[in-house]
Order: structure tokens, then sequence, then C-alpha cells
């Protein structure tokens, strides 16, 4: 199971299923991958350094990729770590640079941005057999070293490349809402449709994207609420809980 989460605090939300899902008599591995953008932007400022993005993607030069592995990596990985610790999840905080365990093809026209092509699975292996869950921040390797990945894609690259079963994207919403309501179910093929339609829009658009790529890699894709404390042991359990994307799905 690989959760995707954002880069702020976990307090009172959906992780805090974490210990039971765990410690169950269902138990499985879990790995999460996290995002960390509004704090890289924040250190980008006070660095004087601009932001610039081309189709929702952080343009990312020299100086840019220095930074995101400081703060991925290092303030935003650690953060994440301790807050798990301290609900009695034993984590250890990796990139994706680590192992390798993401290489990366780099993306024409946006500098260090990086593709996962391969995802090398030893390392979170290695972690599992010890007893930890992964936390890996959104870096790859690639021909002249780090890349950054959006970490949406890097969820969806590391559920697929582990043979997952499951892949949540954490999100401030119910899923994608249609009317106010989430649209239960969708088959990957219809994702892009969607977004064709203006019904996803803004942070939706790539986790939407990121979760078609997944299913067809044979991962159940959900894109829920990581506010709600329940949800992903419920989801777990068969429960209609946010939007659910893979090849099978019904329309």
């Amino acid at each position: 199971m690989v959760v995707k989460i954002g880069g702020g605090a976990l307090a009172g939300g959906a992780l805090e299923d974490l210990p039971e899902i765990l410690a169950g008599e269902d138990s499985r591995p879990v790995a999460l991958v996290h995002g960390g953008g509004q704090q890289l932007t924040r250190m980008l400022e006070a660095l004087a350094i601009p932001t610039r993005f081309r189709e929702g993607l952080r343009v990312t030069d020299e100086a840019t990729l220095e930074v995101a592995e400081m703060v991925y990596a290092g303030s935003v990985n650690k953060s994440l770590v301790r807050e798990l610790n301290a609900l009695g999840i034993p984590a250890a905080g990796i990139s994706g640079t680590d192992g390798p365990t993401f290489r990366v093809a780099p993306v024409p026209g946006l500098g260090r941005v990086g593709a996962v092509e391969k995802v090398e699975p030893r390392l979170v292996e290695a972690l599992w057999q010890g007893g930890f869950v992964p936390v890996i921040a959104p870096l790859g390797a690639g021909p002249e070293g780090a890349y950054n990945v959006n970490a949406d894609d890097a969820a969806a690259a590391l559920a697929a490349g582990l043979g997952a079963g499951h892949l949540f994207f954490l999100t401030d919403v119910d899923g994608l809402l249609d009317g106010g309501s989430p649209v239960a179910e969708i088959p990957a093929s219809e994702c892009e449709g969607y977004v064709e339609e203006g019904l996803a829009v803004g942070g939706m658009v790539p986790k939407l994207r990121a979760a078609a790529t997944a299913a067809r890699g044979g991962v159940q894709a959900r894109i829920v609420n990581g506010n709600r404390p329940g949800t992903l042991s419920g989801a777990l359990a068969g429960a209609r809980i946010g939007t659910l994307i893979s090849e099978g799905a019904a329309a």
C-alpha cells in the first residue's frame, strides 16, 4: 500500500489509521511519498530565488534543485518521520535518490525535473523487512545527478513498481467532486475526459492523471480526504470512500 501525502502536518488526519492497518490481521507493508511544494516556494522566496512554473510543473534550475533537495529530503521529510514516530509508527526517511529508488529521465524544457522511468524496490523492501515505514521525498537519480520529481507521479510510479494493491492520494476534499459530491468510480481510460471538461482543475489534475497511470499498472488508486480519521481503514474494508480509479471501475 502506497500513500501520497502533502508536506504538512499529520495530526488529526487519515494517517492515524496506520497503526491499526500495520498491526491488523490483514496487515500489509506501507510506503509514503510526500510533497512539499509550498515549503519549497517559501524557502526560495526567502533566498530571493525566483519560482517559475510551466504547465503546473516547477522549472528547476541548479539553484532551485539545491534548495529542493534541502527542503524535501531535509526539513519536510524528517518532520514527517518524527510525526509518524510520535503516532507509534516506526518510520525511516529517504529520498528517491537513495538506492536509487527512482531512476528518472529529464523532462525537456524544465531543467532538473525528471520523470520516473524505473523503480528500484530493494531499499524500500529492506526497510520493510526491518519493520519500518519508508517515507520517500520526491527526488530521483538521472544522468546529471538529482532531479526534482512531481510527488503525485512519484507515488504512482512507486505503487506500480512495487506491485501495490492500493494507492491513496490524500487531499483536503472528499475526492473528485461533481456538483459538490465525490465521483465514486472512474475508469482509468476516462480520467482525461474529466480534465478536458473542467471538472478536474488545479491540484486535482496531476492527482487524477497519476491515479490513472497507477491504475493502468494494476493498482487501485483512490483520491480521498486526508483530514478524516478512518478513511484508509474504511476504504481497505470496502467502503465507498473518495474517488476510486482503476482499470475495472464502472463508469
